[in-house]
């Protein structure tokens, strides 16, 4: 733990001072708060302030009793005499942490004479400081962005076509990772890793209490049993300290349980599929108490529940299993055929790169777009860091073919993998449904009544 607090705050310190060198933050100006820094980079307060403490000793930042924390008015950025390739990422990011340093070191090794300027703006309302910062003068070669911050732009336009700049690279794509970030008719984000939603365990948990270990085509019902047999009170003191199922109330996890009962998130979805969905939730959750929940914003220790062994399965992706393995994961989690109904369907989450027509070297950022796709070193990413790649061929290699099948994965053929935003267009509809939710998940509302306010907000009635 001591060792991932210190890449933490050092981590910070390296997303602030890029921000100062850059002239986002200039001279005399504010930073944010540290319950800001704290809130928008998911970190710790003593984080912070070890970073701010970085900071200071280097002589970039001044504290001012009682306003904040000022970059230091004395402080002359100095010009780079090197080209330059900026790269804007959202900030936490499992796919800078783990990947985006190789593929640096792989375009360096052959371009030395250029370097690469990696800039980092919170996922939260990332393209109001993406526009701050232009507005500045900080212009990017290079956007790295989730599937749901490409979502939530409300302009494309200032992004090249990336579909007729890379001739022959597409044709090794899956077609289904692609085709969600065009957007009237122009391909305005490429991915670069991507993950169906799926159900990992912990095969030790499973072996250490003799439950049989999921295999392809098990049930809804043995799912629920095997999570009932562990969960447990292994110090004896009355209270669950082990779970079976660790669940998560964000919308890009449950719906997955949603799909698979046949819920369309539209006008045509039935009553019927969705109150199936929410018994389910319910039962495991509060009536049988086999599952633990972890809801955003409110505690992060259940997000850890799986992580620290404190639950046996969970609904995740490739690239939080990443992210976990870098946390110190002492485990090698498997992958569950998903079982929650009889539509085999799932959620996929995505990375993707956009080059701004501002960019100052567009074709530069194309061939850094050639190298990060490479087939070679998106092999040796997948097989150190557990990425999926964008090519099946790649993924074929890695991975055998039980395994891609468990995450629906057949040859170039995604089965019914959704975008978040391919069943939620309007993200308004989205933040209703979620607040609609917070009784039910706390364990206070039946299922019906919640059904009929969802079937009026999926119709468009509220």
């Amino acid at each position: 733990m001591r060792r991932d607090n210190e890449f933490r705050y050092s981590r910070l310190a390296n997303m602030l001072r890029e921000q100062i060198v850059s002239g986002y933050i200039k001279p005399g100006q504010f930073l944010l708060s540290e319950n800001e820094l704290c809130k928008y980079y998911g970190m710790s307060r003593t984080s912070v302030r070890k970073s701010l403490e970085q900071l200071h000793k280097e002589g970039l930042i001044v504290k001012k009793v009682g306003q904040g924390t000022i970059v230091s008015p004395d402080f002359v950025p100095s010009p780079g005499e090197k080209r330059t390739l900026r790269i804007l990422a959202t900030s936490p990011s499992h796919y800078v942490d783990n990947c985006l340093g190789t593929i640096i070191e792989a375009f360096q090794a052959r371009y030395p004479q250029i370097d690469v300027k990696l800039l980092h703006f919170p996922s939260f309302n990332f393209w109001d400081w993406q526009r701050t910062g232009a507005e500045l003068g900080v212009r990017p070669d290079l956007v790295l962005v989730t599937d749901r911050s490409f979502a939530e732009s409300d302009r494309l336009d200032p992004f090249i076509d990336l579909g007729d700049k890379l001739p022959g690279l597409l044709d090794g794509f899956y077609p289904r990772i692609v085709e969600p970030f065009r957007h009237e008719g122009f391909l305005r984000a490429l991915p670069v890793t991507f993950s169906p939603v799926y159900l990992a365990y912990n095969p030790r948990l499973f072996r250490r209490f003799g439950v049989q270990e999921p295999h392809p085509g098990w049930s809804r019902e043995q799912l629920i049993e095997a999570a009932g047999q562990l969960t447990r009170d292994e110090d004896g003191d009355g209270v669950t300290d082990l779970y079976g199922l660790s669940l998560s109330s964000f919308p890009s996890r449950w719906p997955v349980v949603a799909l698979q009962n046949g819920v369309k998130f539209d006008a045509t979805t039935s009553r019927e599929s969705i109150v199936e969905t929410l018994k389910l939730f319910r039962d495991v959750l509060h009536r049988k108490r086999i599952a633990t929940l972890y809801q955003p914003y409110r505690s992060k220790i259940n997000l850890h529940a799986f992580l620290r062994e404190k639950a046996a399965m969970v609904l995740t992706t490739s690239i939080e299993i990443a992210g976990w393995r870098s946390e110190g994961m002492t485990f090698e989690a498997k992958v569950a055929p998903l079982p929650f109904g009889p539509v085999k369907s799932t959620l996929l989450v995505a990375n993707a790169f956009m080059i701004h027509k501002d960019s100052d070297d567009p074709e530069l950022a194309l061939e850094f777009l050639r190298i990060a796709l490479d087939p070679g070193l998106q092999t040796e990413l997948a097989r150190d860091t557990g990425f999926m790649s964008c090519l099946p061929d790649v993924n074929a290699a890695v991975w055998n073919e039980r395994h891609l099948e468990s995450l629906n994965i057949t040859g170039r053929h995604i089965e019914n993998g959704y975008f978040l935003h391919e069943l939620f267009a309007d993200s308004h509809r989205l933040d209703d449904l979620s607040g609609e939710m917070e009784l039910f998940w706390a364990g206070l509302e039946q299922a019906e009544p919640l059904a009929d306010r969802i079937i009026g907000i999926l119709s468009g009635a509220t």
